[in-house]
């Protein structure tokens, strides 16, 4: 198992991540992070905003060329 502080691109803010030893996430430490759906709470919010919102959130995740929006926690 590892612990590591990884930045999150949602809060502006470092995170903790937990990996086991194959480097899979199984849990993330976060006020915003919902672990029962896998979501976060900021990005859902955005999500029911209108097109702009939805458009400066994914400018600001770096996510332009995805179909969805993903929290990535590199």
């Amino acid at each position: 198992m590892a612990i590591a502080s990884v930045r999150c691109p949602v809060l502006a803010a470092n995170v903790i991540r937990v990996t086991d030893l194959e480097g899979s996430v199984t849990r993330v430490i976060c006020p915003e992070y919902v672990e029962s759906t896998g979501s976060c709470r900021r990005i859902t919010n955005l999500e029911n905003g209108g097109p702009l919102s939805r458009l400066l959130q994914r400018v600001a995740e770096d996510t332009l060329d995805q179909r969805t929006t993903r929290c990535r926690l590199h």
